[in-house]
């Protein structure tokens, strides 16, 4: 029997506030689809909005081979963003995470409402106000080995995010050749370029508004858009422009205390 929509929300708020693991719904509904998974998902953003939790944009998840082959999918994932934010340099409590992880991401702002059906990389960028380089920082609230509607349902494990400055115009800027030096305690972990998301996050950015309008939702002005993960995820550390003109910025991210940390 699926488990009920009501019953998934109740376990995924009691494991964010007391940071305790709960084991995948997935493995007492093997045939849990992602069809359910969404529909947890937004009950779930409903139920924190509903608390005072507006959410502030959304995000997407694997939009990358090498991500959609650890989460077992095809497509890429969206999910919503938390209000949670950390200024760029603030020291972020391991004992606030049950599972830290860290990404570098492009971020977008909105300027104005962006509803698919049909929305294109070009048209998607003339919604879109600027765009800035941001850190996601997730949170694994799930034991075990979660299957990709168990991700989903838990809303692509969103907890913080971290955004740079300032915000800059699209006009004259190729994302796809936007490079990221991401270093960790003060050594050089990986060099990226935001190519890795769908070729460029301007692509992840049109998917997630047709995906959107399939559920009847639409992306609104304001909102932020974590548009997926350049990097591998790492633990804490900073990520800076490699060398070129464009949205780079230096977002220091040292943490404090003790708490388990998790690739991504």
């Amino acid at each position: 029997m699926p488990i009920a929509v009501a019953t998934a929300v109740e376990r995924l708020i009691e494991a964010r506030a007391t940071r305790r693991l709960i084991a995948p719904f997935s493995e007492t509904d093997p045939g849990l689809t992602i069809e359910h998974a969404y529909a947890i998902q937004d009950a779930l953003r409903a139920e924190l909005d509903r608390r005072g939790e507006r959410p502030i944009g959304w995000k997407l998840g694997a939009t990358s081979p090498s991500g959609q082959a650890v989460m077992g999918v095809k497509e890429p994932a969206s999910g919503f963003l938390f209000p949670a934010q950390y200024p760029s340099g603030a020291e972020v409590p391991l004992s606030a995470f049950a599972g830290l992880g860290v990404e570098v991401e492009v971020a977008f702002r909105m300027r104005t409402k962006l509803v698919g059906p049909g929305v294109t990389a070009a048209t998607a960028a003339l919604a879109v106000e600027g765009a800035v380089a941001a850190l996601e920082l997730a949170d694994f609230l799930m034991s075990g080995t979660p299957r990709a509607a168990d991700f989903i349902a838990n809303n692509l494990i969103a907890k913080a995010i971290v955004l740079g400055s300032p915000l800059t115009l699209l006009r004259g800027l190729d994302l796809a050749l936007e490079g990221v030096v991401y270093e960790h305690n003060g050594e050089i972990a990986g060099t990226y370029t935001a190519a890795e998301v769908m070729g460029n996050p301007l692509n992840a950015l049109a998917w997630l508004a047709n995906h959107l309008e399939a559920r009847g939702l639409a992306l609104k002005p304001g909102d932020v858009v974590m548009s997926g993960a350049i990097s591998k995820g790492s633990a804490s550390g900073s990520c800076r422009e490699a060398g070129r003109p464009g949205c780079g910025s230096d977002l220091p991210l040292p943490c404090r205390g003790e708490g388990r940390v998790r690739d991504l």
